[in-house]
């Protein structure tokens, strides 16, 4: 008697199809992209706000550092969009740098989010008149600096801030300096005149922007002009010259 066995296997699965969810990136970022942040020169403090790219799935946090200094973090909210770092002003402070570094979503990886920092992660907030210049030159005259305001017209110059160091460096500054024009004056001690011509580099820094310039100065007087103007948002601009405007 003939016998036949049957086999028959089966190789599917009956367990369920494991859905692997596509990765969502979800951003924070500066509410002001601007490299400076102009506030009022009588500010006791200034929110920064940093805004997210949709409500945050979960509790999330953002690392940051003040003036260099060690880490930091403010935390968020699920649902929240946005939040907000409040950055103190003392009397004396002209201003803060406030640097990024993370941004942190809890079980990011778990629920496939990638977040990210996006745009500036850096900013200043300084103080609206705020105004510094550095003189530096490569010869040995002994030169000094002086910060001077002038009018409408360019005319009458009255002095703000002077510098009379024995090295190659000057430095003069202005706090709450009012919308108008200004100039930064050099001379050689004890003569008040210039010896040799030299190139005088200015470093300067205002709640408008950062600017340098070197001029080819043969004698004393100014040899920067700059006007300073605010508009209604408190945006604060600085226009500078190397010759004289009037």
């Amino acid at each position: 008697m003939l016998s036949v066995f049957t086999f028959i296997g089966c190789n599917v699965d009956d367990d369920e199809q494991v859905m692997v969810l596509p990765q969502k990136t979800i951003t924070a970022s500066l509410a002001n992209q601007n490299d400076i942040i102009a506030i009022s020169d009588d500010a006791s403090s200034y929110d920064l706000v940093i805004n997210f790219s949709e409500g945050l799935p979960s509790y999330s946090t953002v690392e940051y550092s003040l003036d260099g200094g060690n880490s930091m973090t403010s935390s968020a909210s699920s649902g929240d969009n946005s939040i907000t770092i409040p950055v103190a002003f003392a009397s004396d402070d002209v201003f803060h740098d406030v640097d990024l570094s993370d941004f942190i979503v809890v079980n990011a990886s778990a629920r496939r989010f990638l977040p990210s920092l996006d745009g500036n992660t850096s900013v200043r907030i300084m103080r609206q008149g705020y105004f510094s210049a550095k003189l530096t030159w490569e010869t040995g005259q002994d030169l000094d600096l002086i910060l001077g305001g002038l009018n409408v017209l360019w005319q009458n110059p009255f002095a703000i801030d002077d510098s009379q160091g024995v090295t190659n460096e000057e430095n003069v500054f202005g706090t709450a300096l009012p919308d108008g024009n200004y100039g930064l004056f050099v001379y050689e001690w004890p003569t008040n005149t210039f010896s040799n011509p030299v190139d005088l580099t200015f470093d300067i820094v205002t709640a408008g922007g950062n600017f340098t310039f070197t001029v080819n100065a043969e004698d004393f007087g100014f040899h920067i002009w700059c006007t300073k103007s605010t508009d209604g948002n408190g945006n604060v601009s600085w226009t500078m010259y190397t010759a004289d405007p009037s």
